[in-house]
């Protein structure tokens, strides 16, 4: 298995910001736009976007209804998220630099939680999970838009094979959605891709608090440290 590591990572990004709008960002627009209509946002939700980047989201939220906070471990992501919001006079968006592994947030403190392609560009993924799980209400929704493992044994098996040339550019490709549902005990409602053949997929859960109880992995440090759709049947 591929490992990412944090301190890596933010290297990685704050490289990749510079660039990041024209090359992957132009990518993944329309799947992020779909997916933020998933979450049905109300005039007094707290939604947290984990992993905002260079703010890709921020052309789709409702504009000044409900309350936005970003977070992302890459001040250099954060920069040009940070322009986006000035250009566009965004006034109900909050950033702030942070680790999804420890977010700084208490528990049930968001009625949504949007997590786009950071998946897999964190150390481990079940917790990244379990914390968006912990900080999000009862029953509210989680919405994630990645690249997981294809389910086909020989195209899995060379994602698995190029893993680890993808860490080094700030993502692993041999992570399966079926492992991470294994590992923190989601349920997923309905996950899908926009066309028949997609590297990325939208993934929608609705947050139950206690699939998070039972689990019994590790979890994160304390908090107190510094087109036409095509569905695809959840997993049983």
């Amino acid at each position: 298995m591929s490992q990412m590591q944090e301190s890596s990572t933010k290297s990685i990004y704050d490289f990749h910001s510079a660039f990041y709008d024209i090359t992957f960002g132009r990518l993944v627009r329309t799947r992020i736009e779909r997916a933020i209509t998933h979450m049905n946002i109300q005039p007094n939700d707290r939604v947290l976007d984990l992993g905002i980047g260079t703010g890709a989201s921020l052309n789709y939220y409702p504009r000044n209804r409900g309350q936005i906070v970003g977070i992302d471990l890459s001040p250099g992501m954060l920069r040009e998220a940070q322009k986006k919001i000035d250009q566009l006079g965004i006034t109900n968006v909050t950033l702030m630099q942070a680790n999804a592994l420890q977010l700084p947030f208490a528990d049930d403190s968001f009625d949504h939680v949007f997590i786009s392609h950071v998946i897999t560009v964190v150390s481990d993924p079940a917790v990244l999970v379990r914390e968006a799980q912990r900080v999000c209400k009862p029953s509210a929704r989680i919405v994630i838009v990645n690249h997981f493992q294809s389910s086909n044994r020989a195209v899995g098996a060379v994602e698995k094979f190029l893993s680890p040339l993808f860490t080094k550019i700030g993502w692993r490709s041999d992570l399966a959605l079926k492992d991470l549902i294994d590992q923190t005990g989601i349920e997923v409602d309905y996950r899908y891709k926009l066309r028949g053949i997609d590297l990325w997929e939208t993934v929608v859960i609705t947050n139950t608090k206690s699939a998070l109880r039972k689990i019994s992995l590790p979890v994160a440090p304390s908090h107190d440290d510094d087109s036409s759709t095509n569905s695809v049947p959840a997993f049983a």
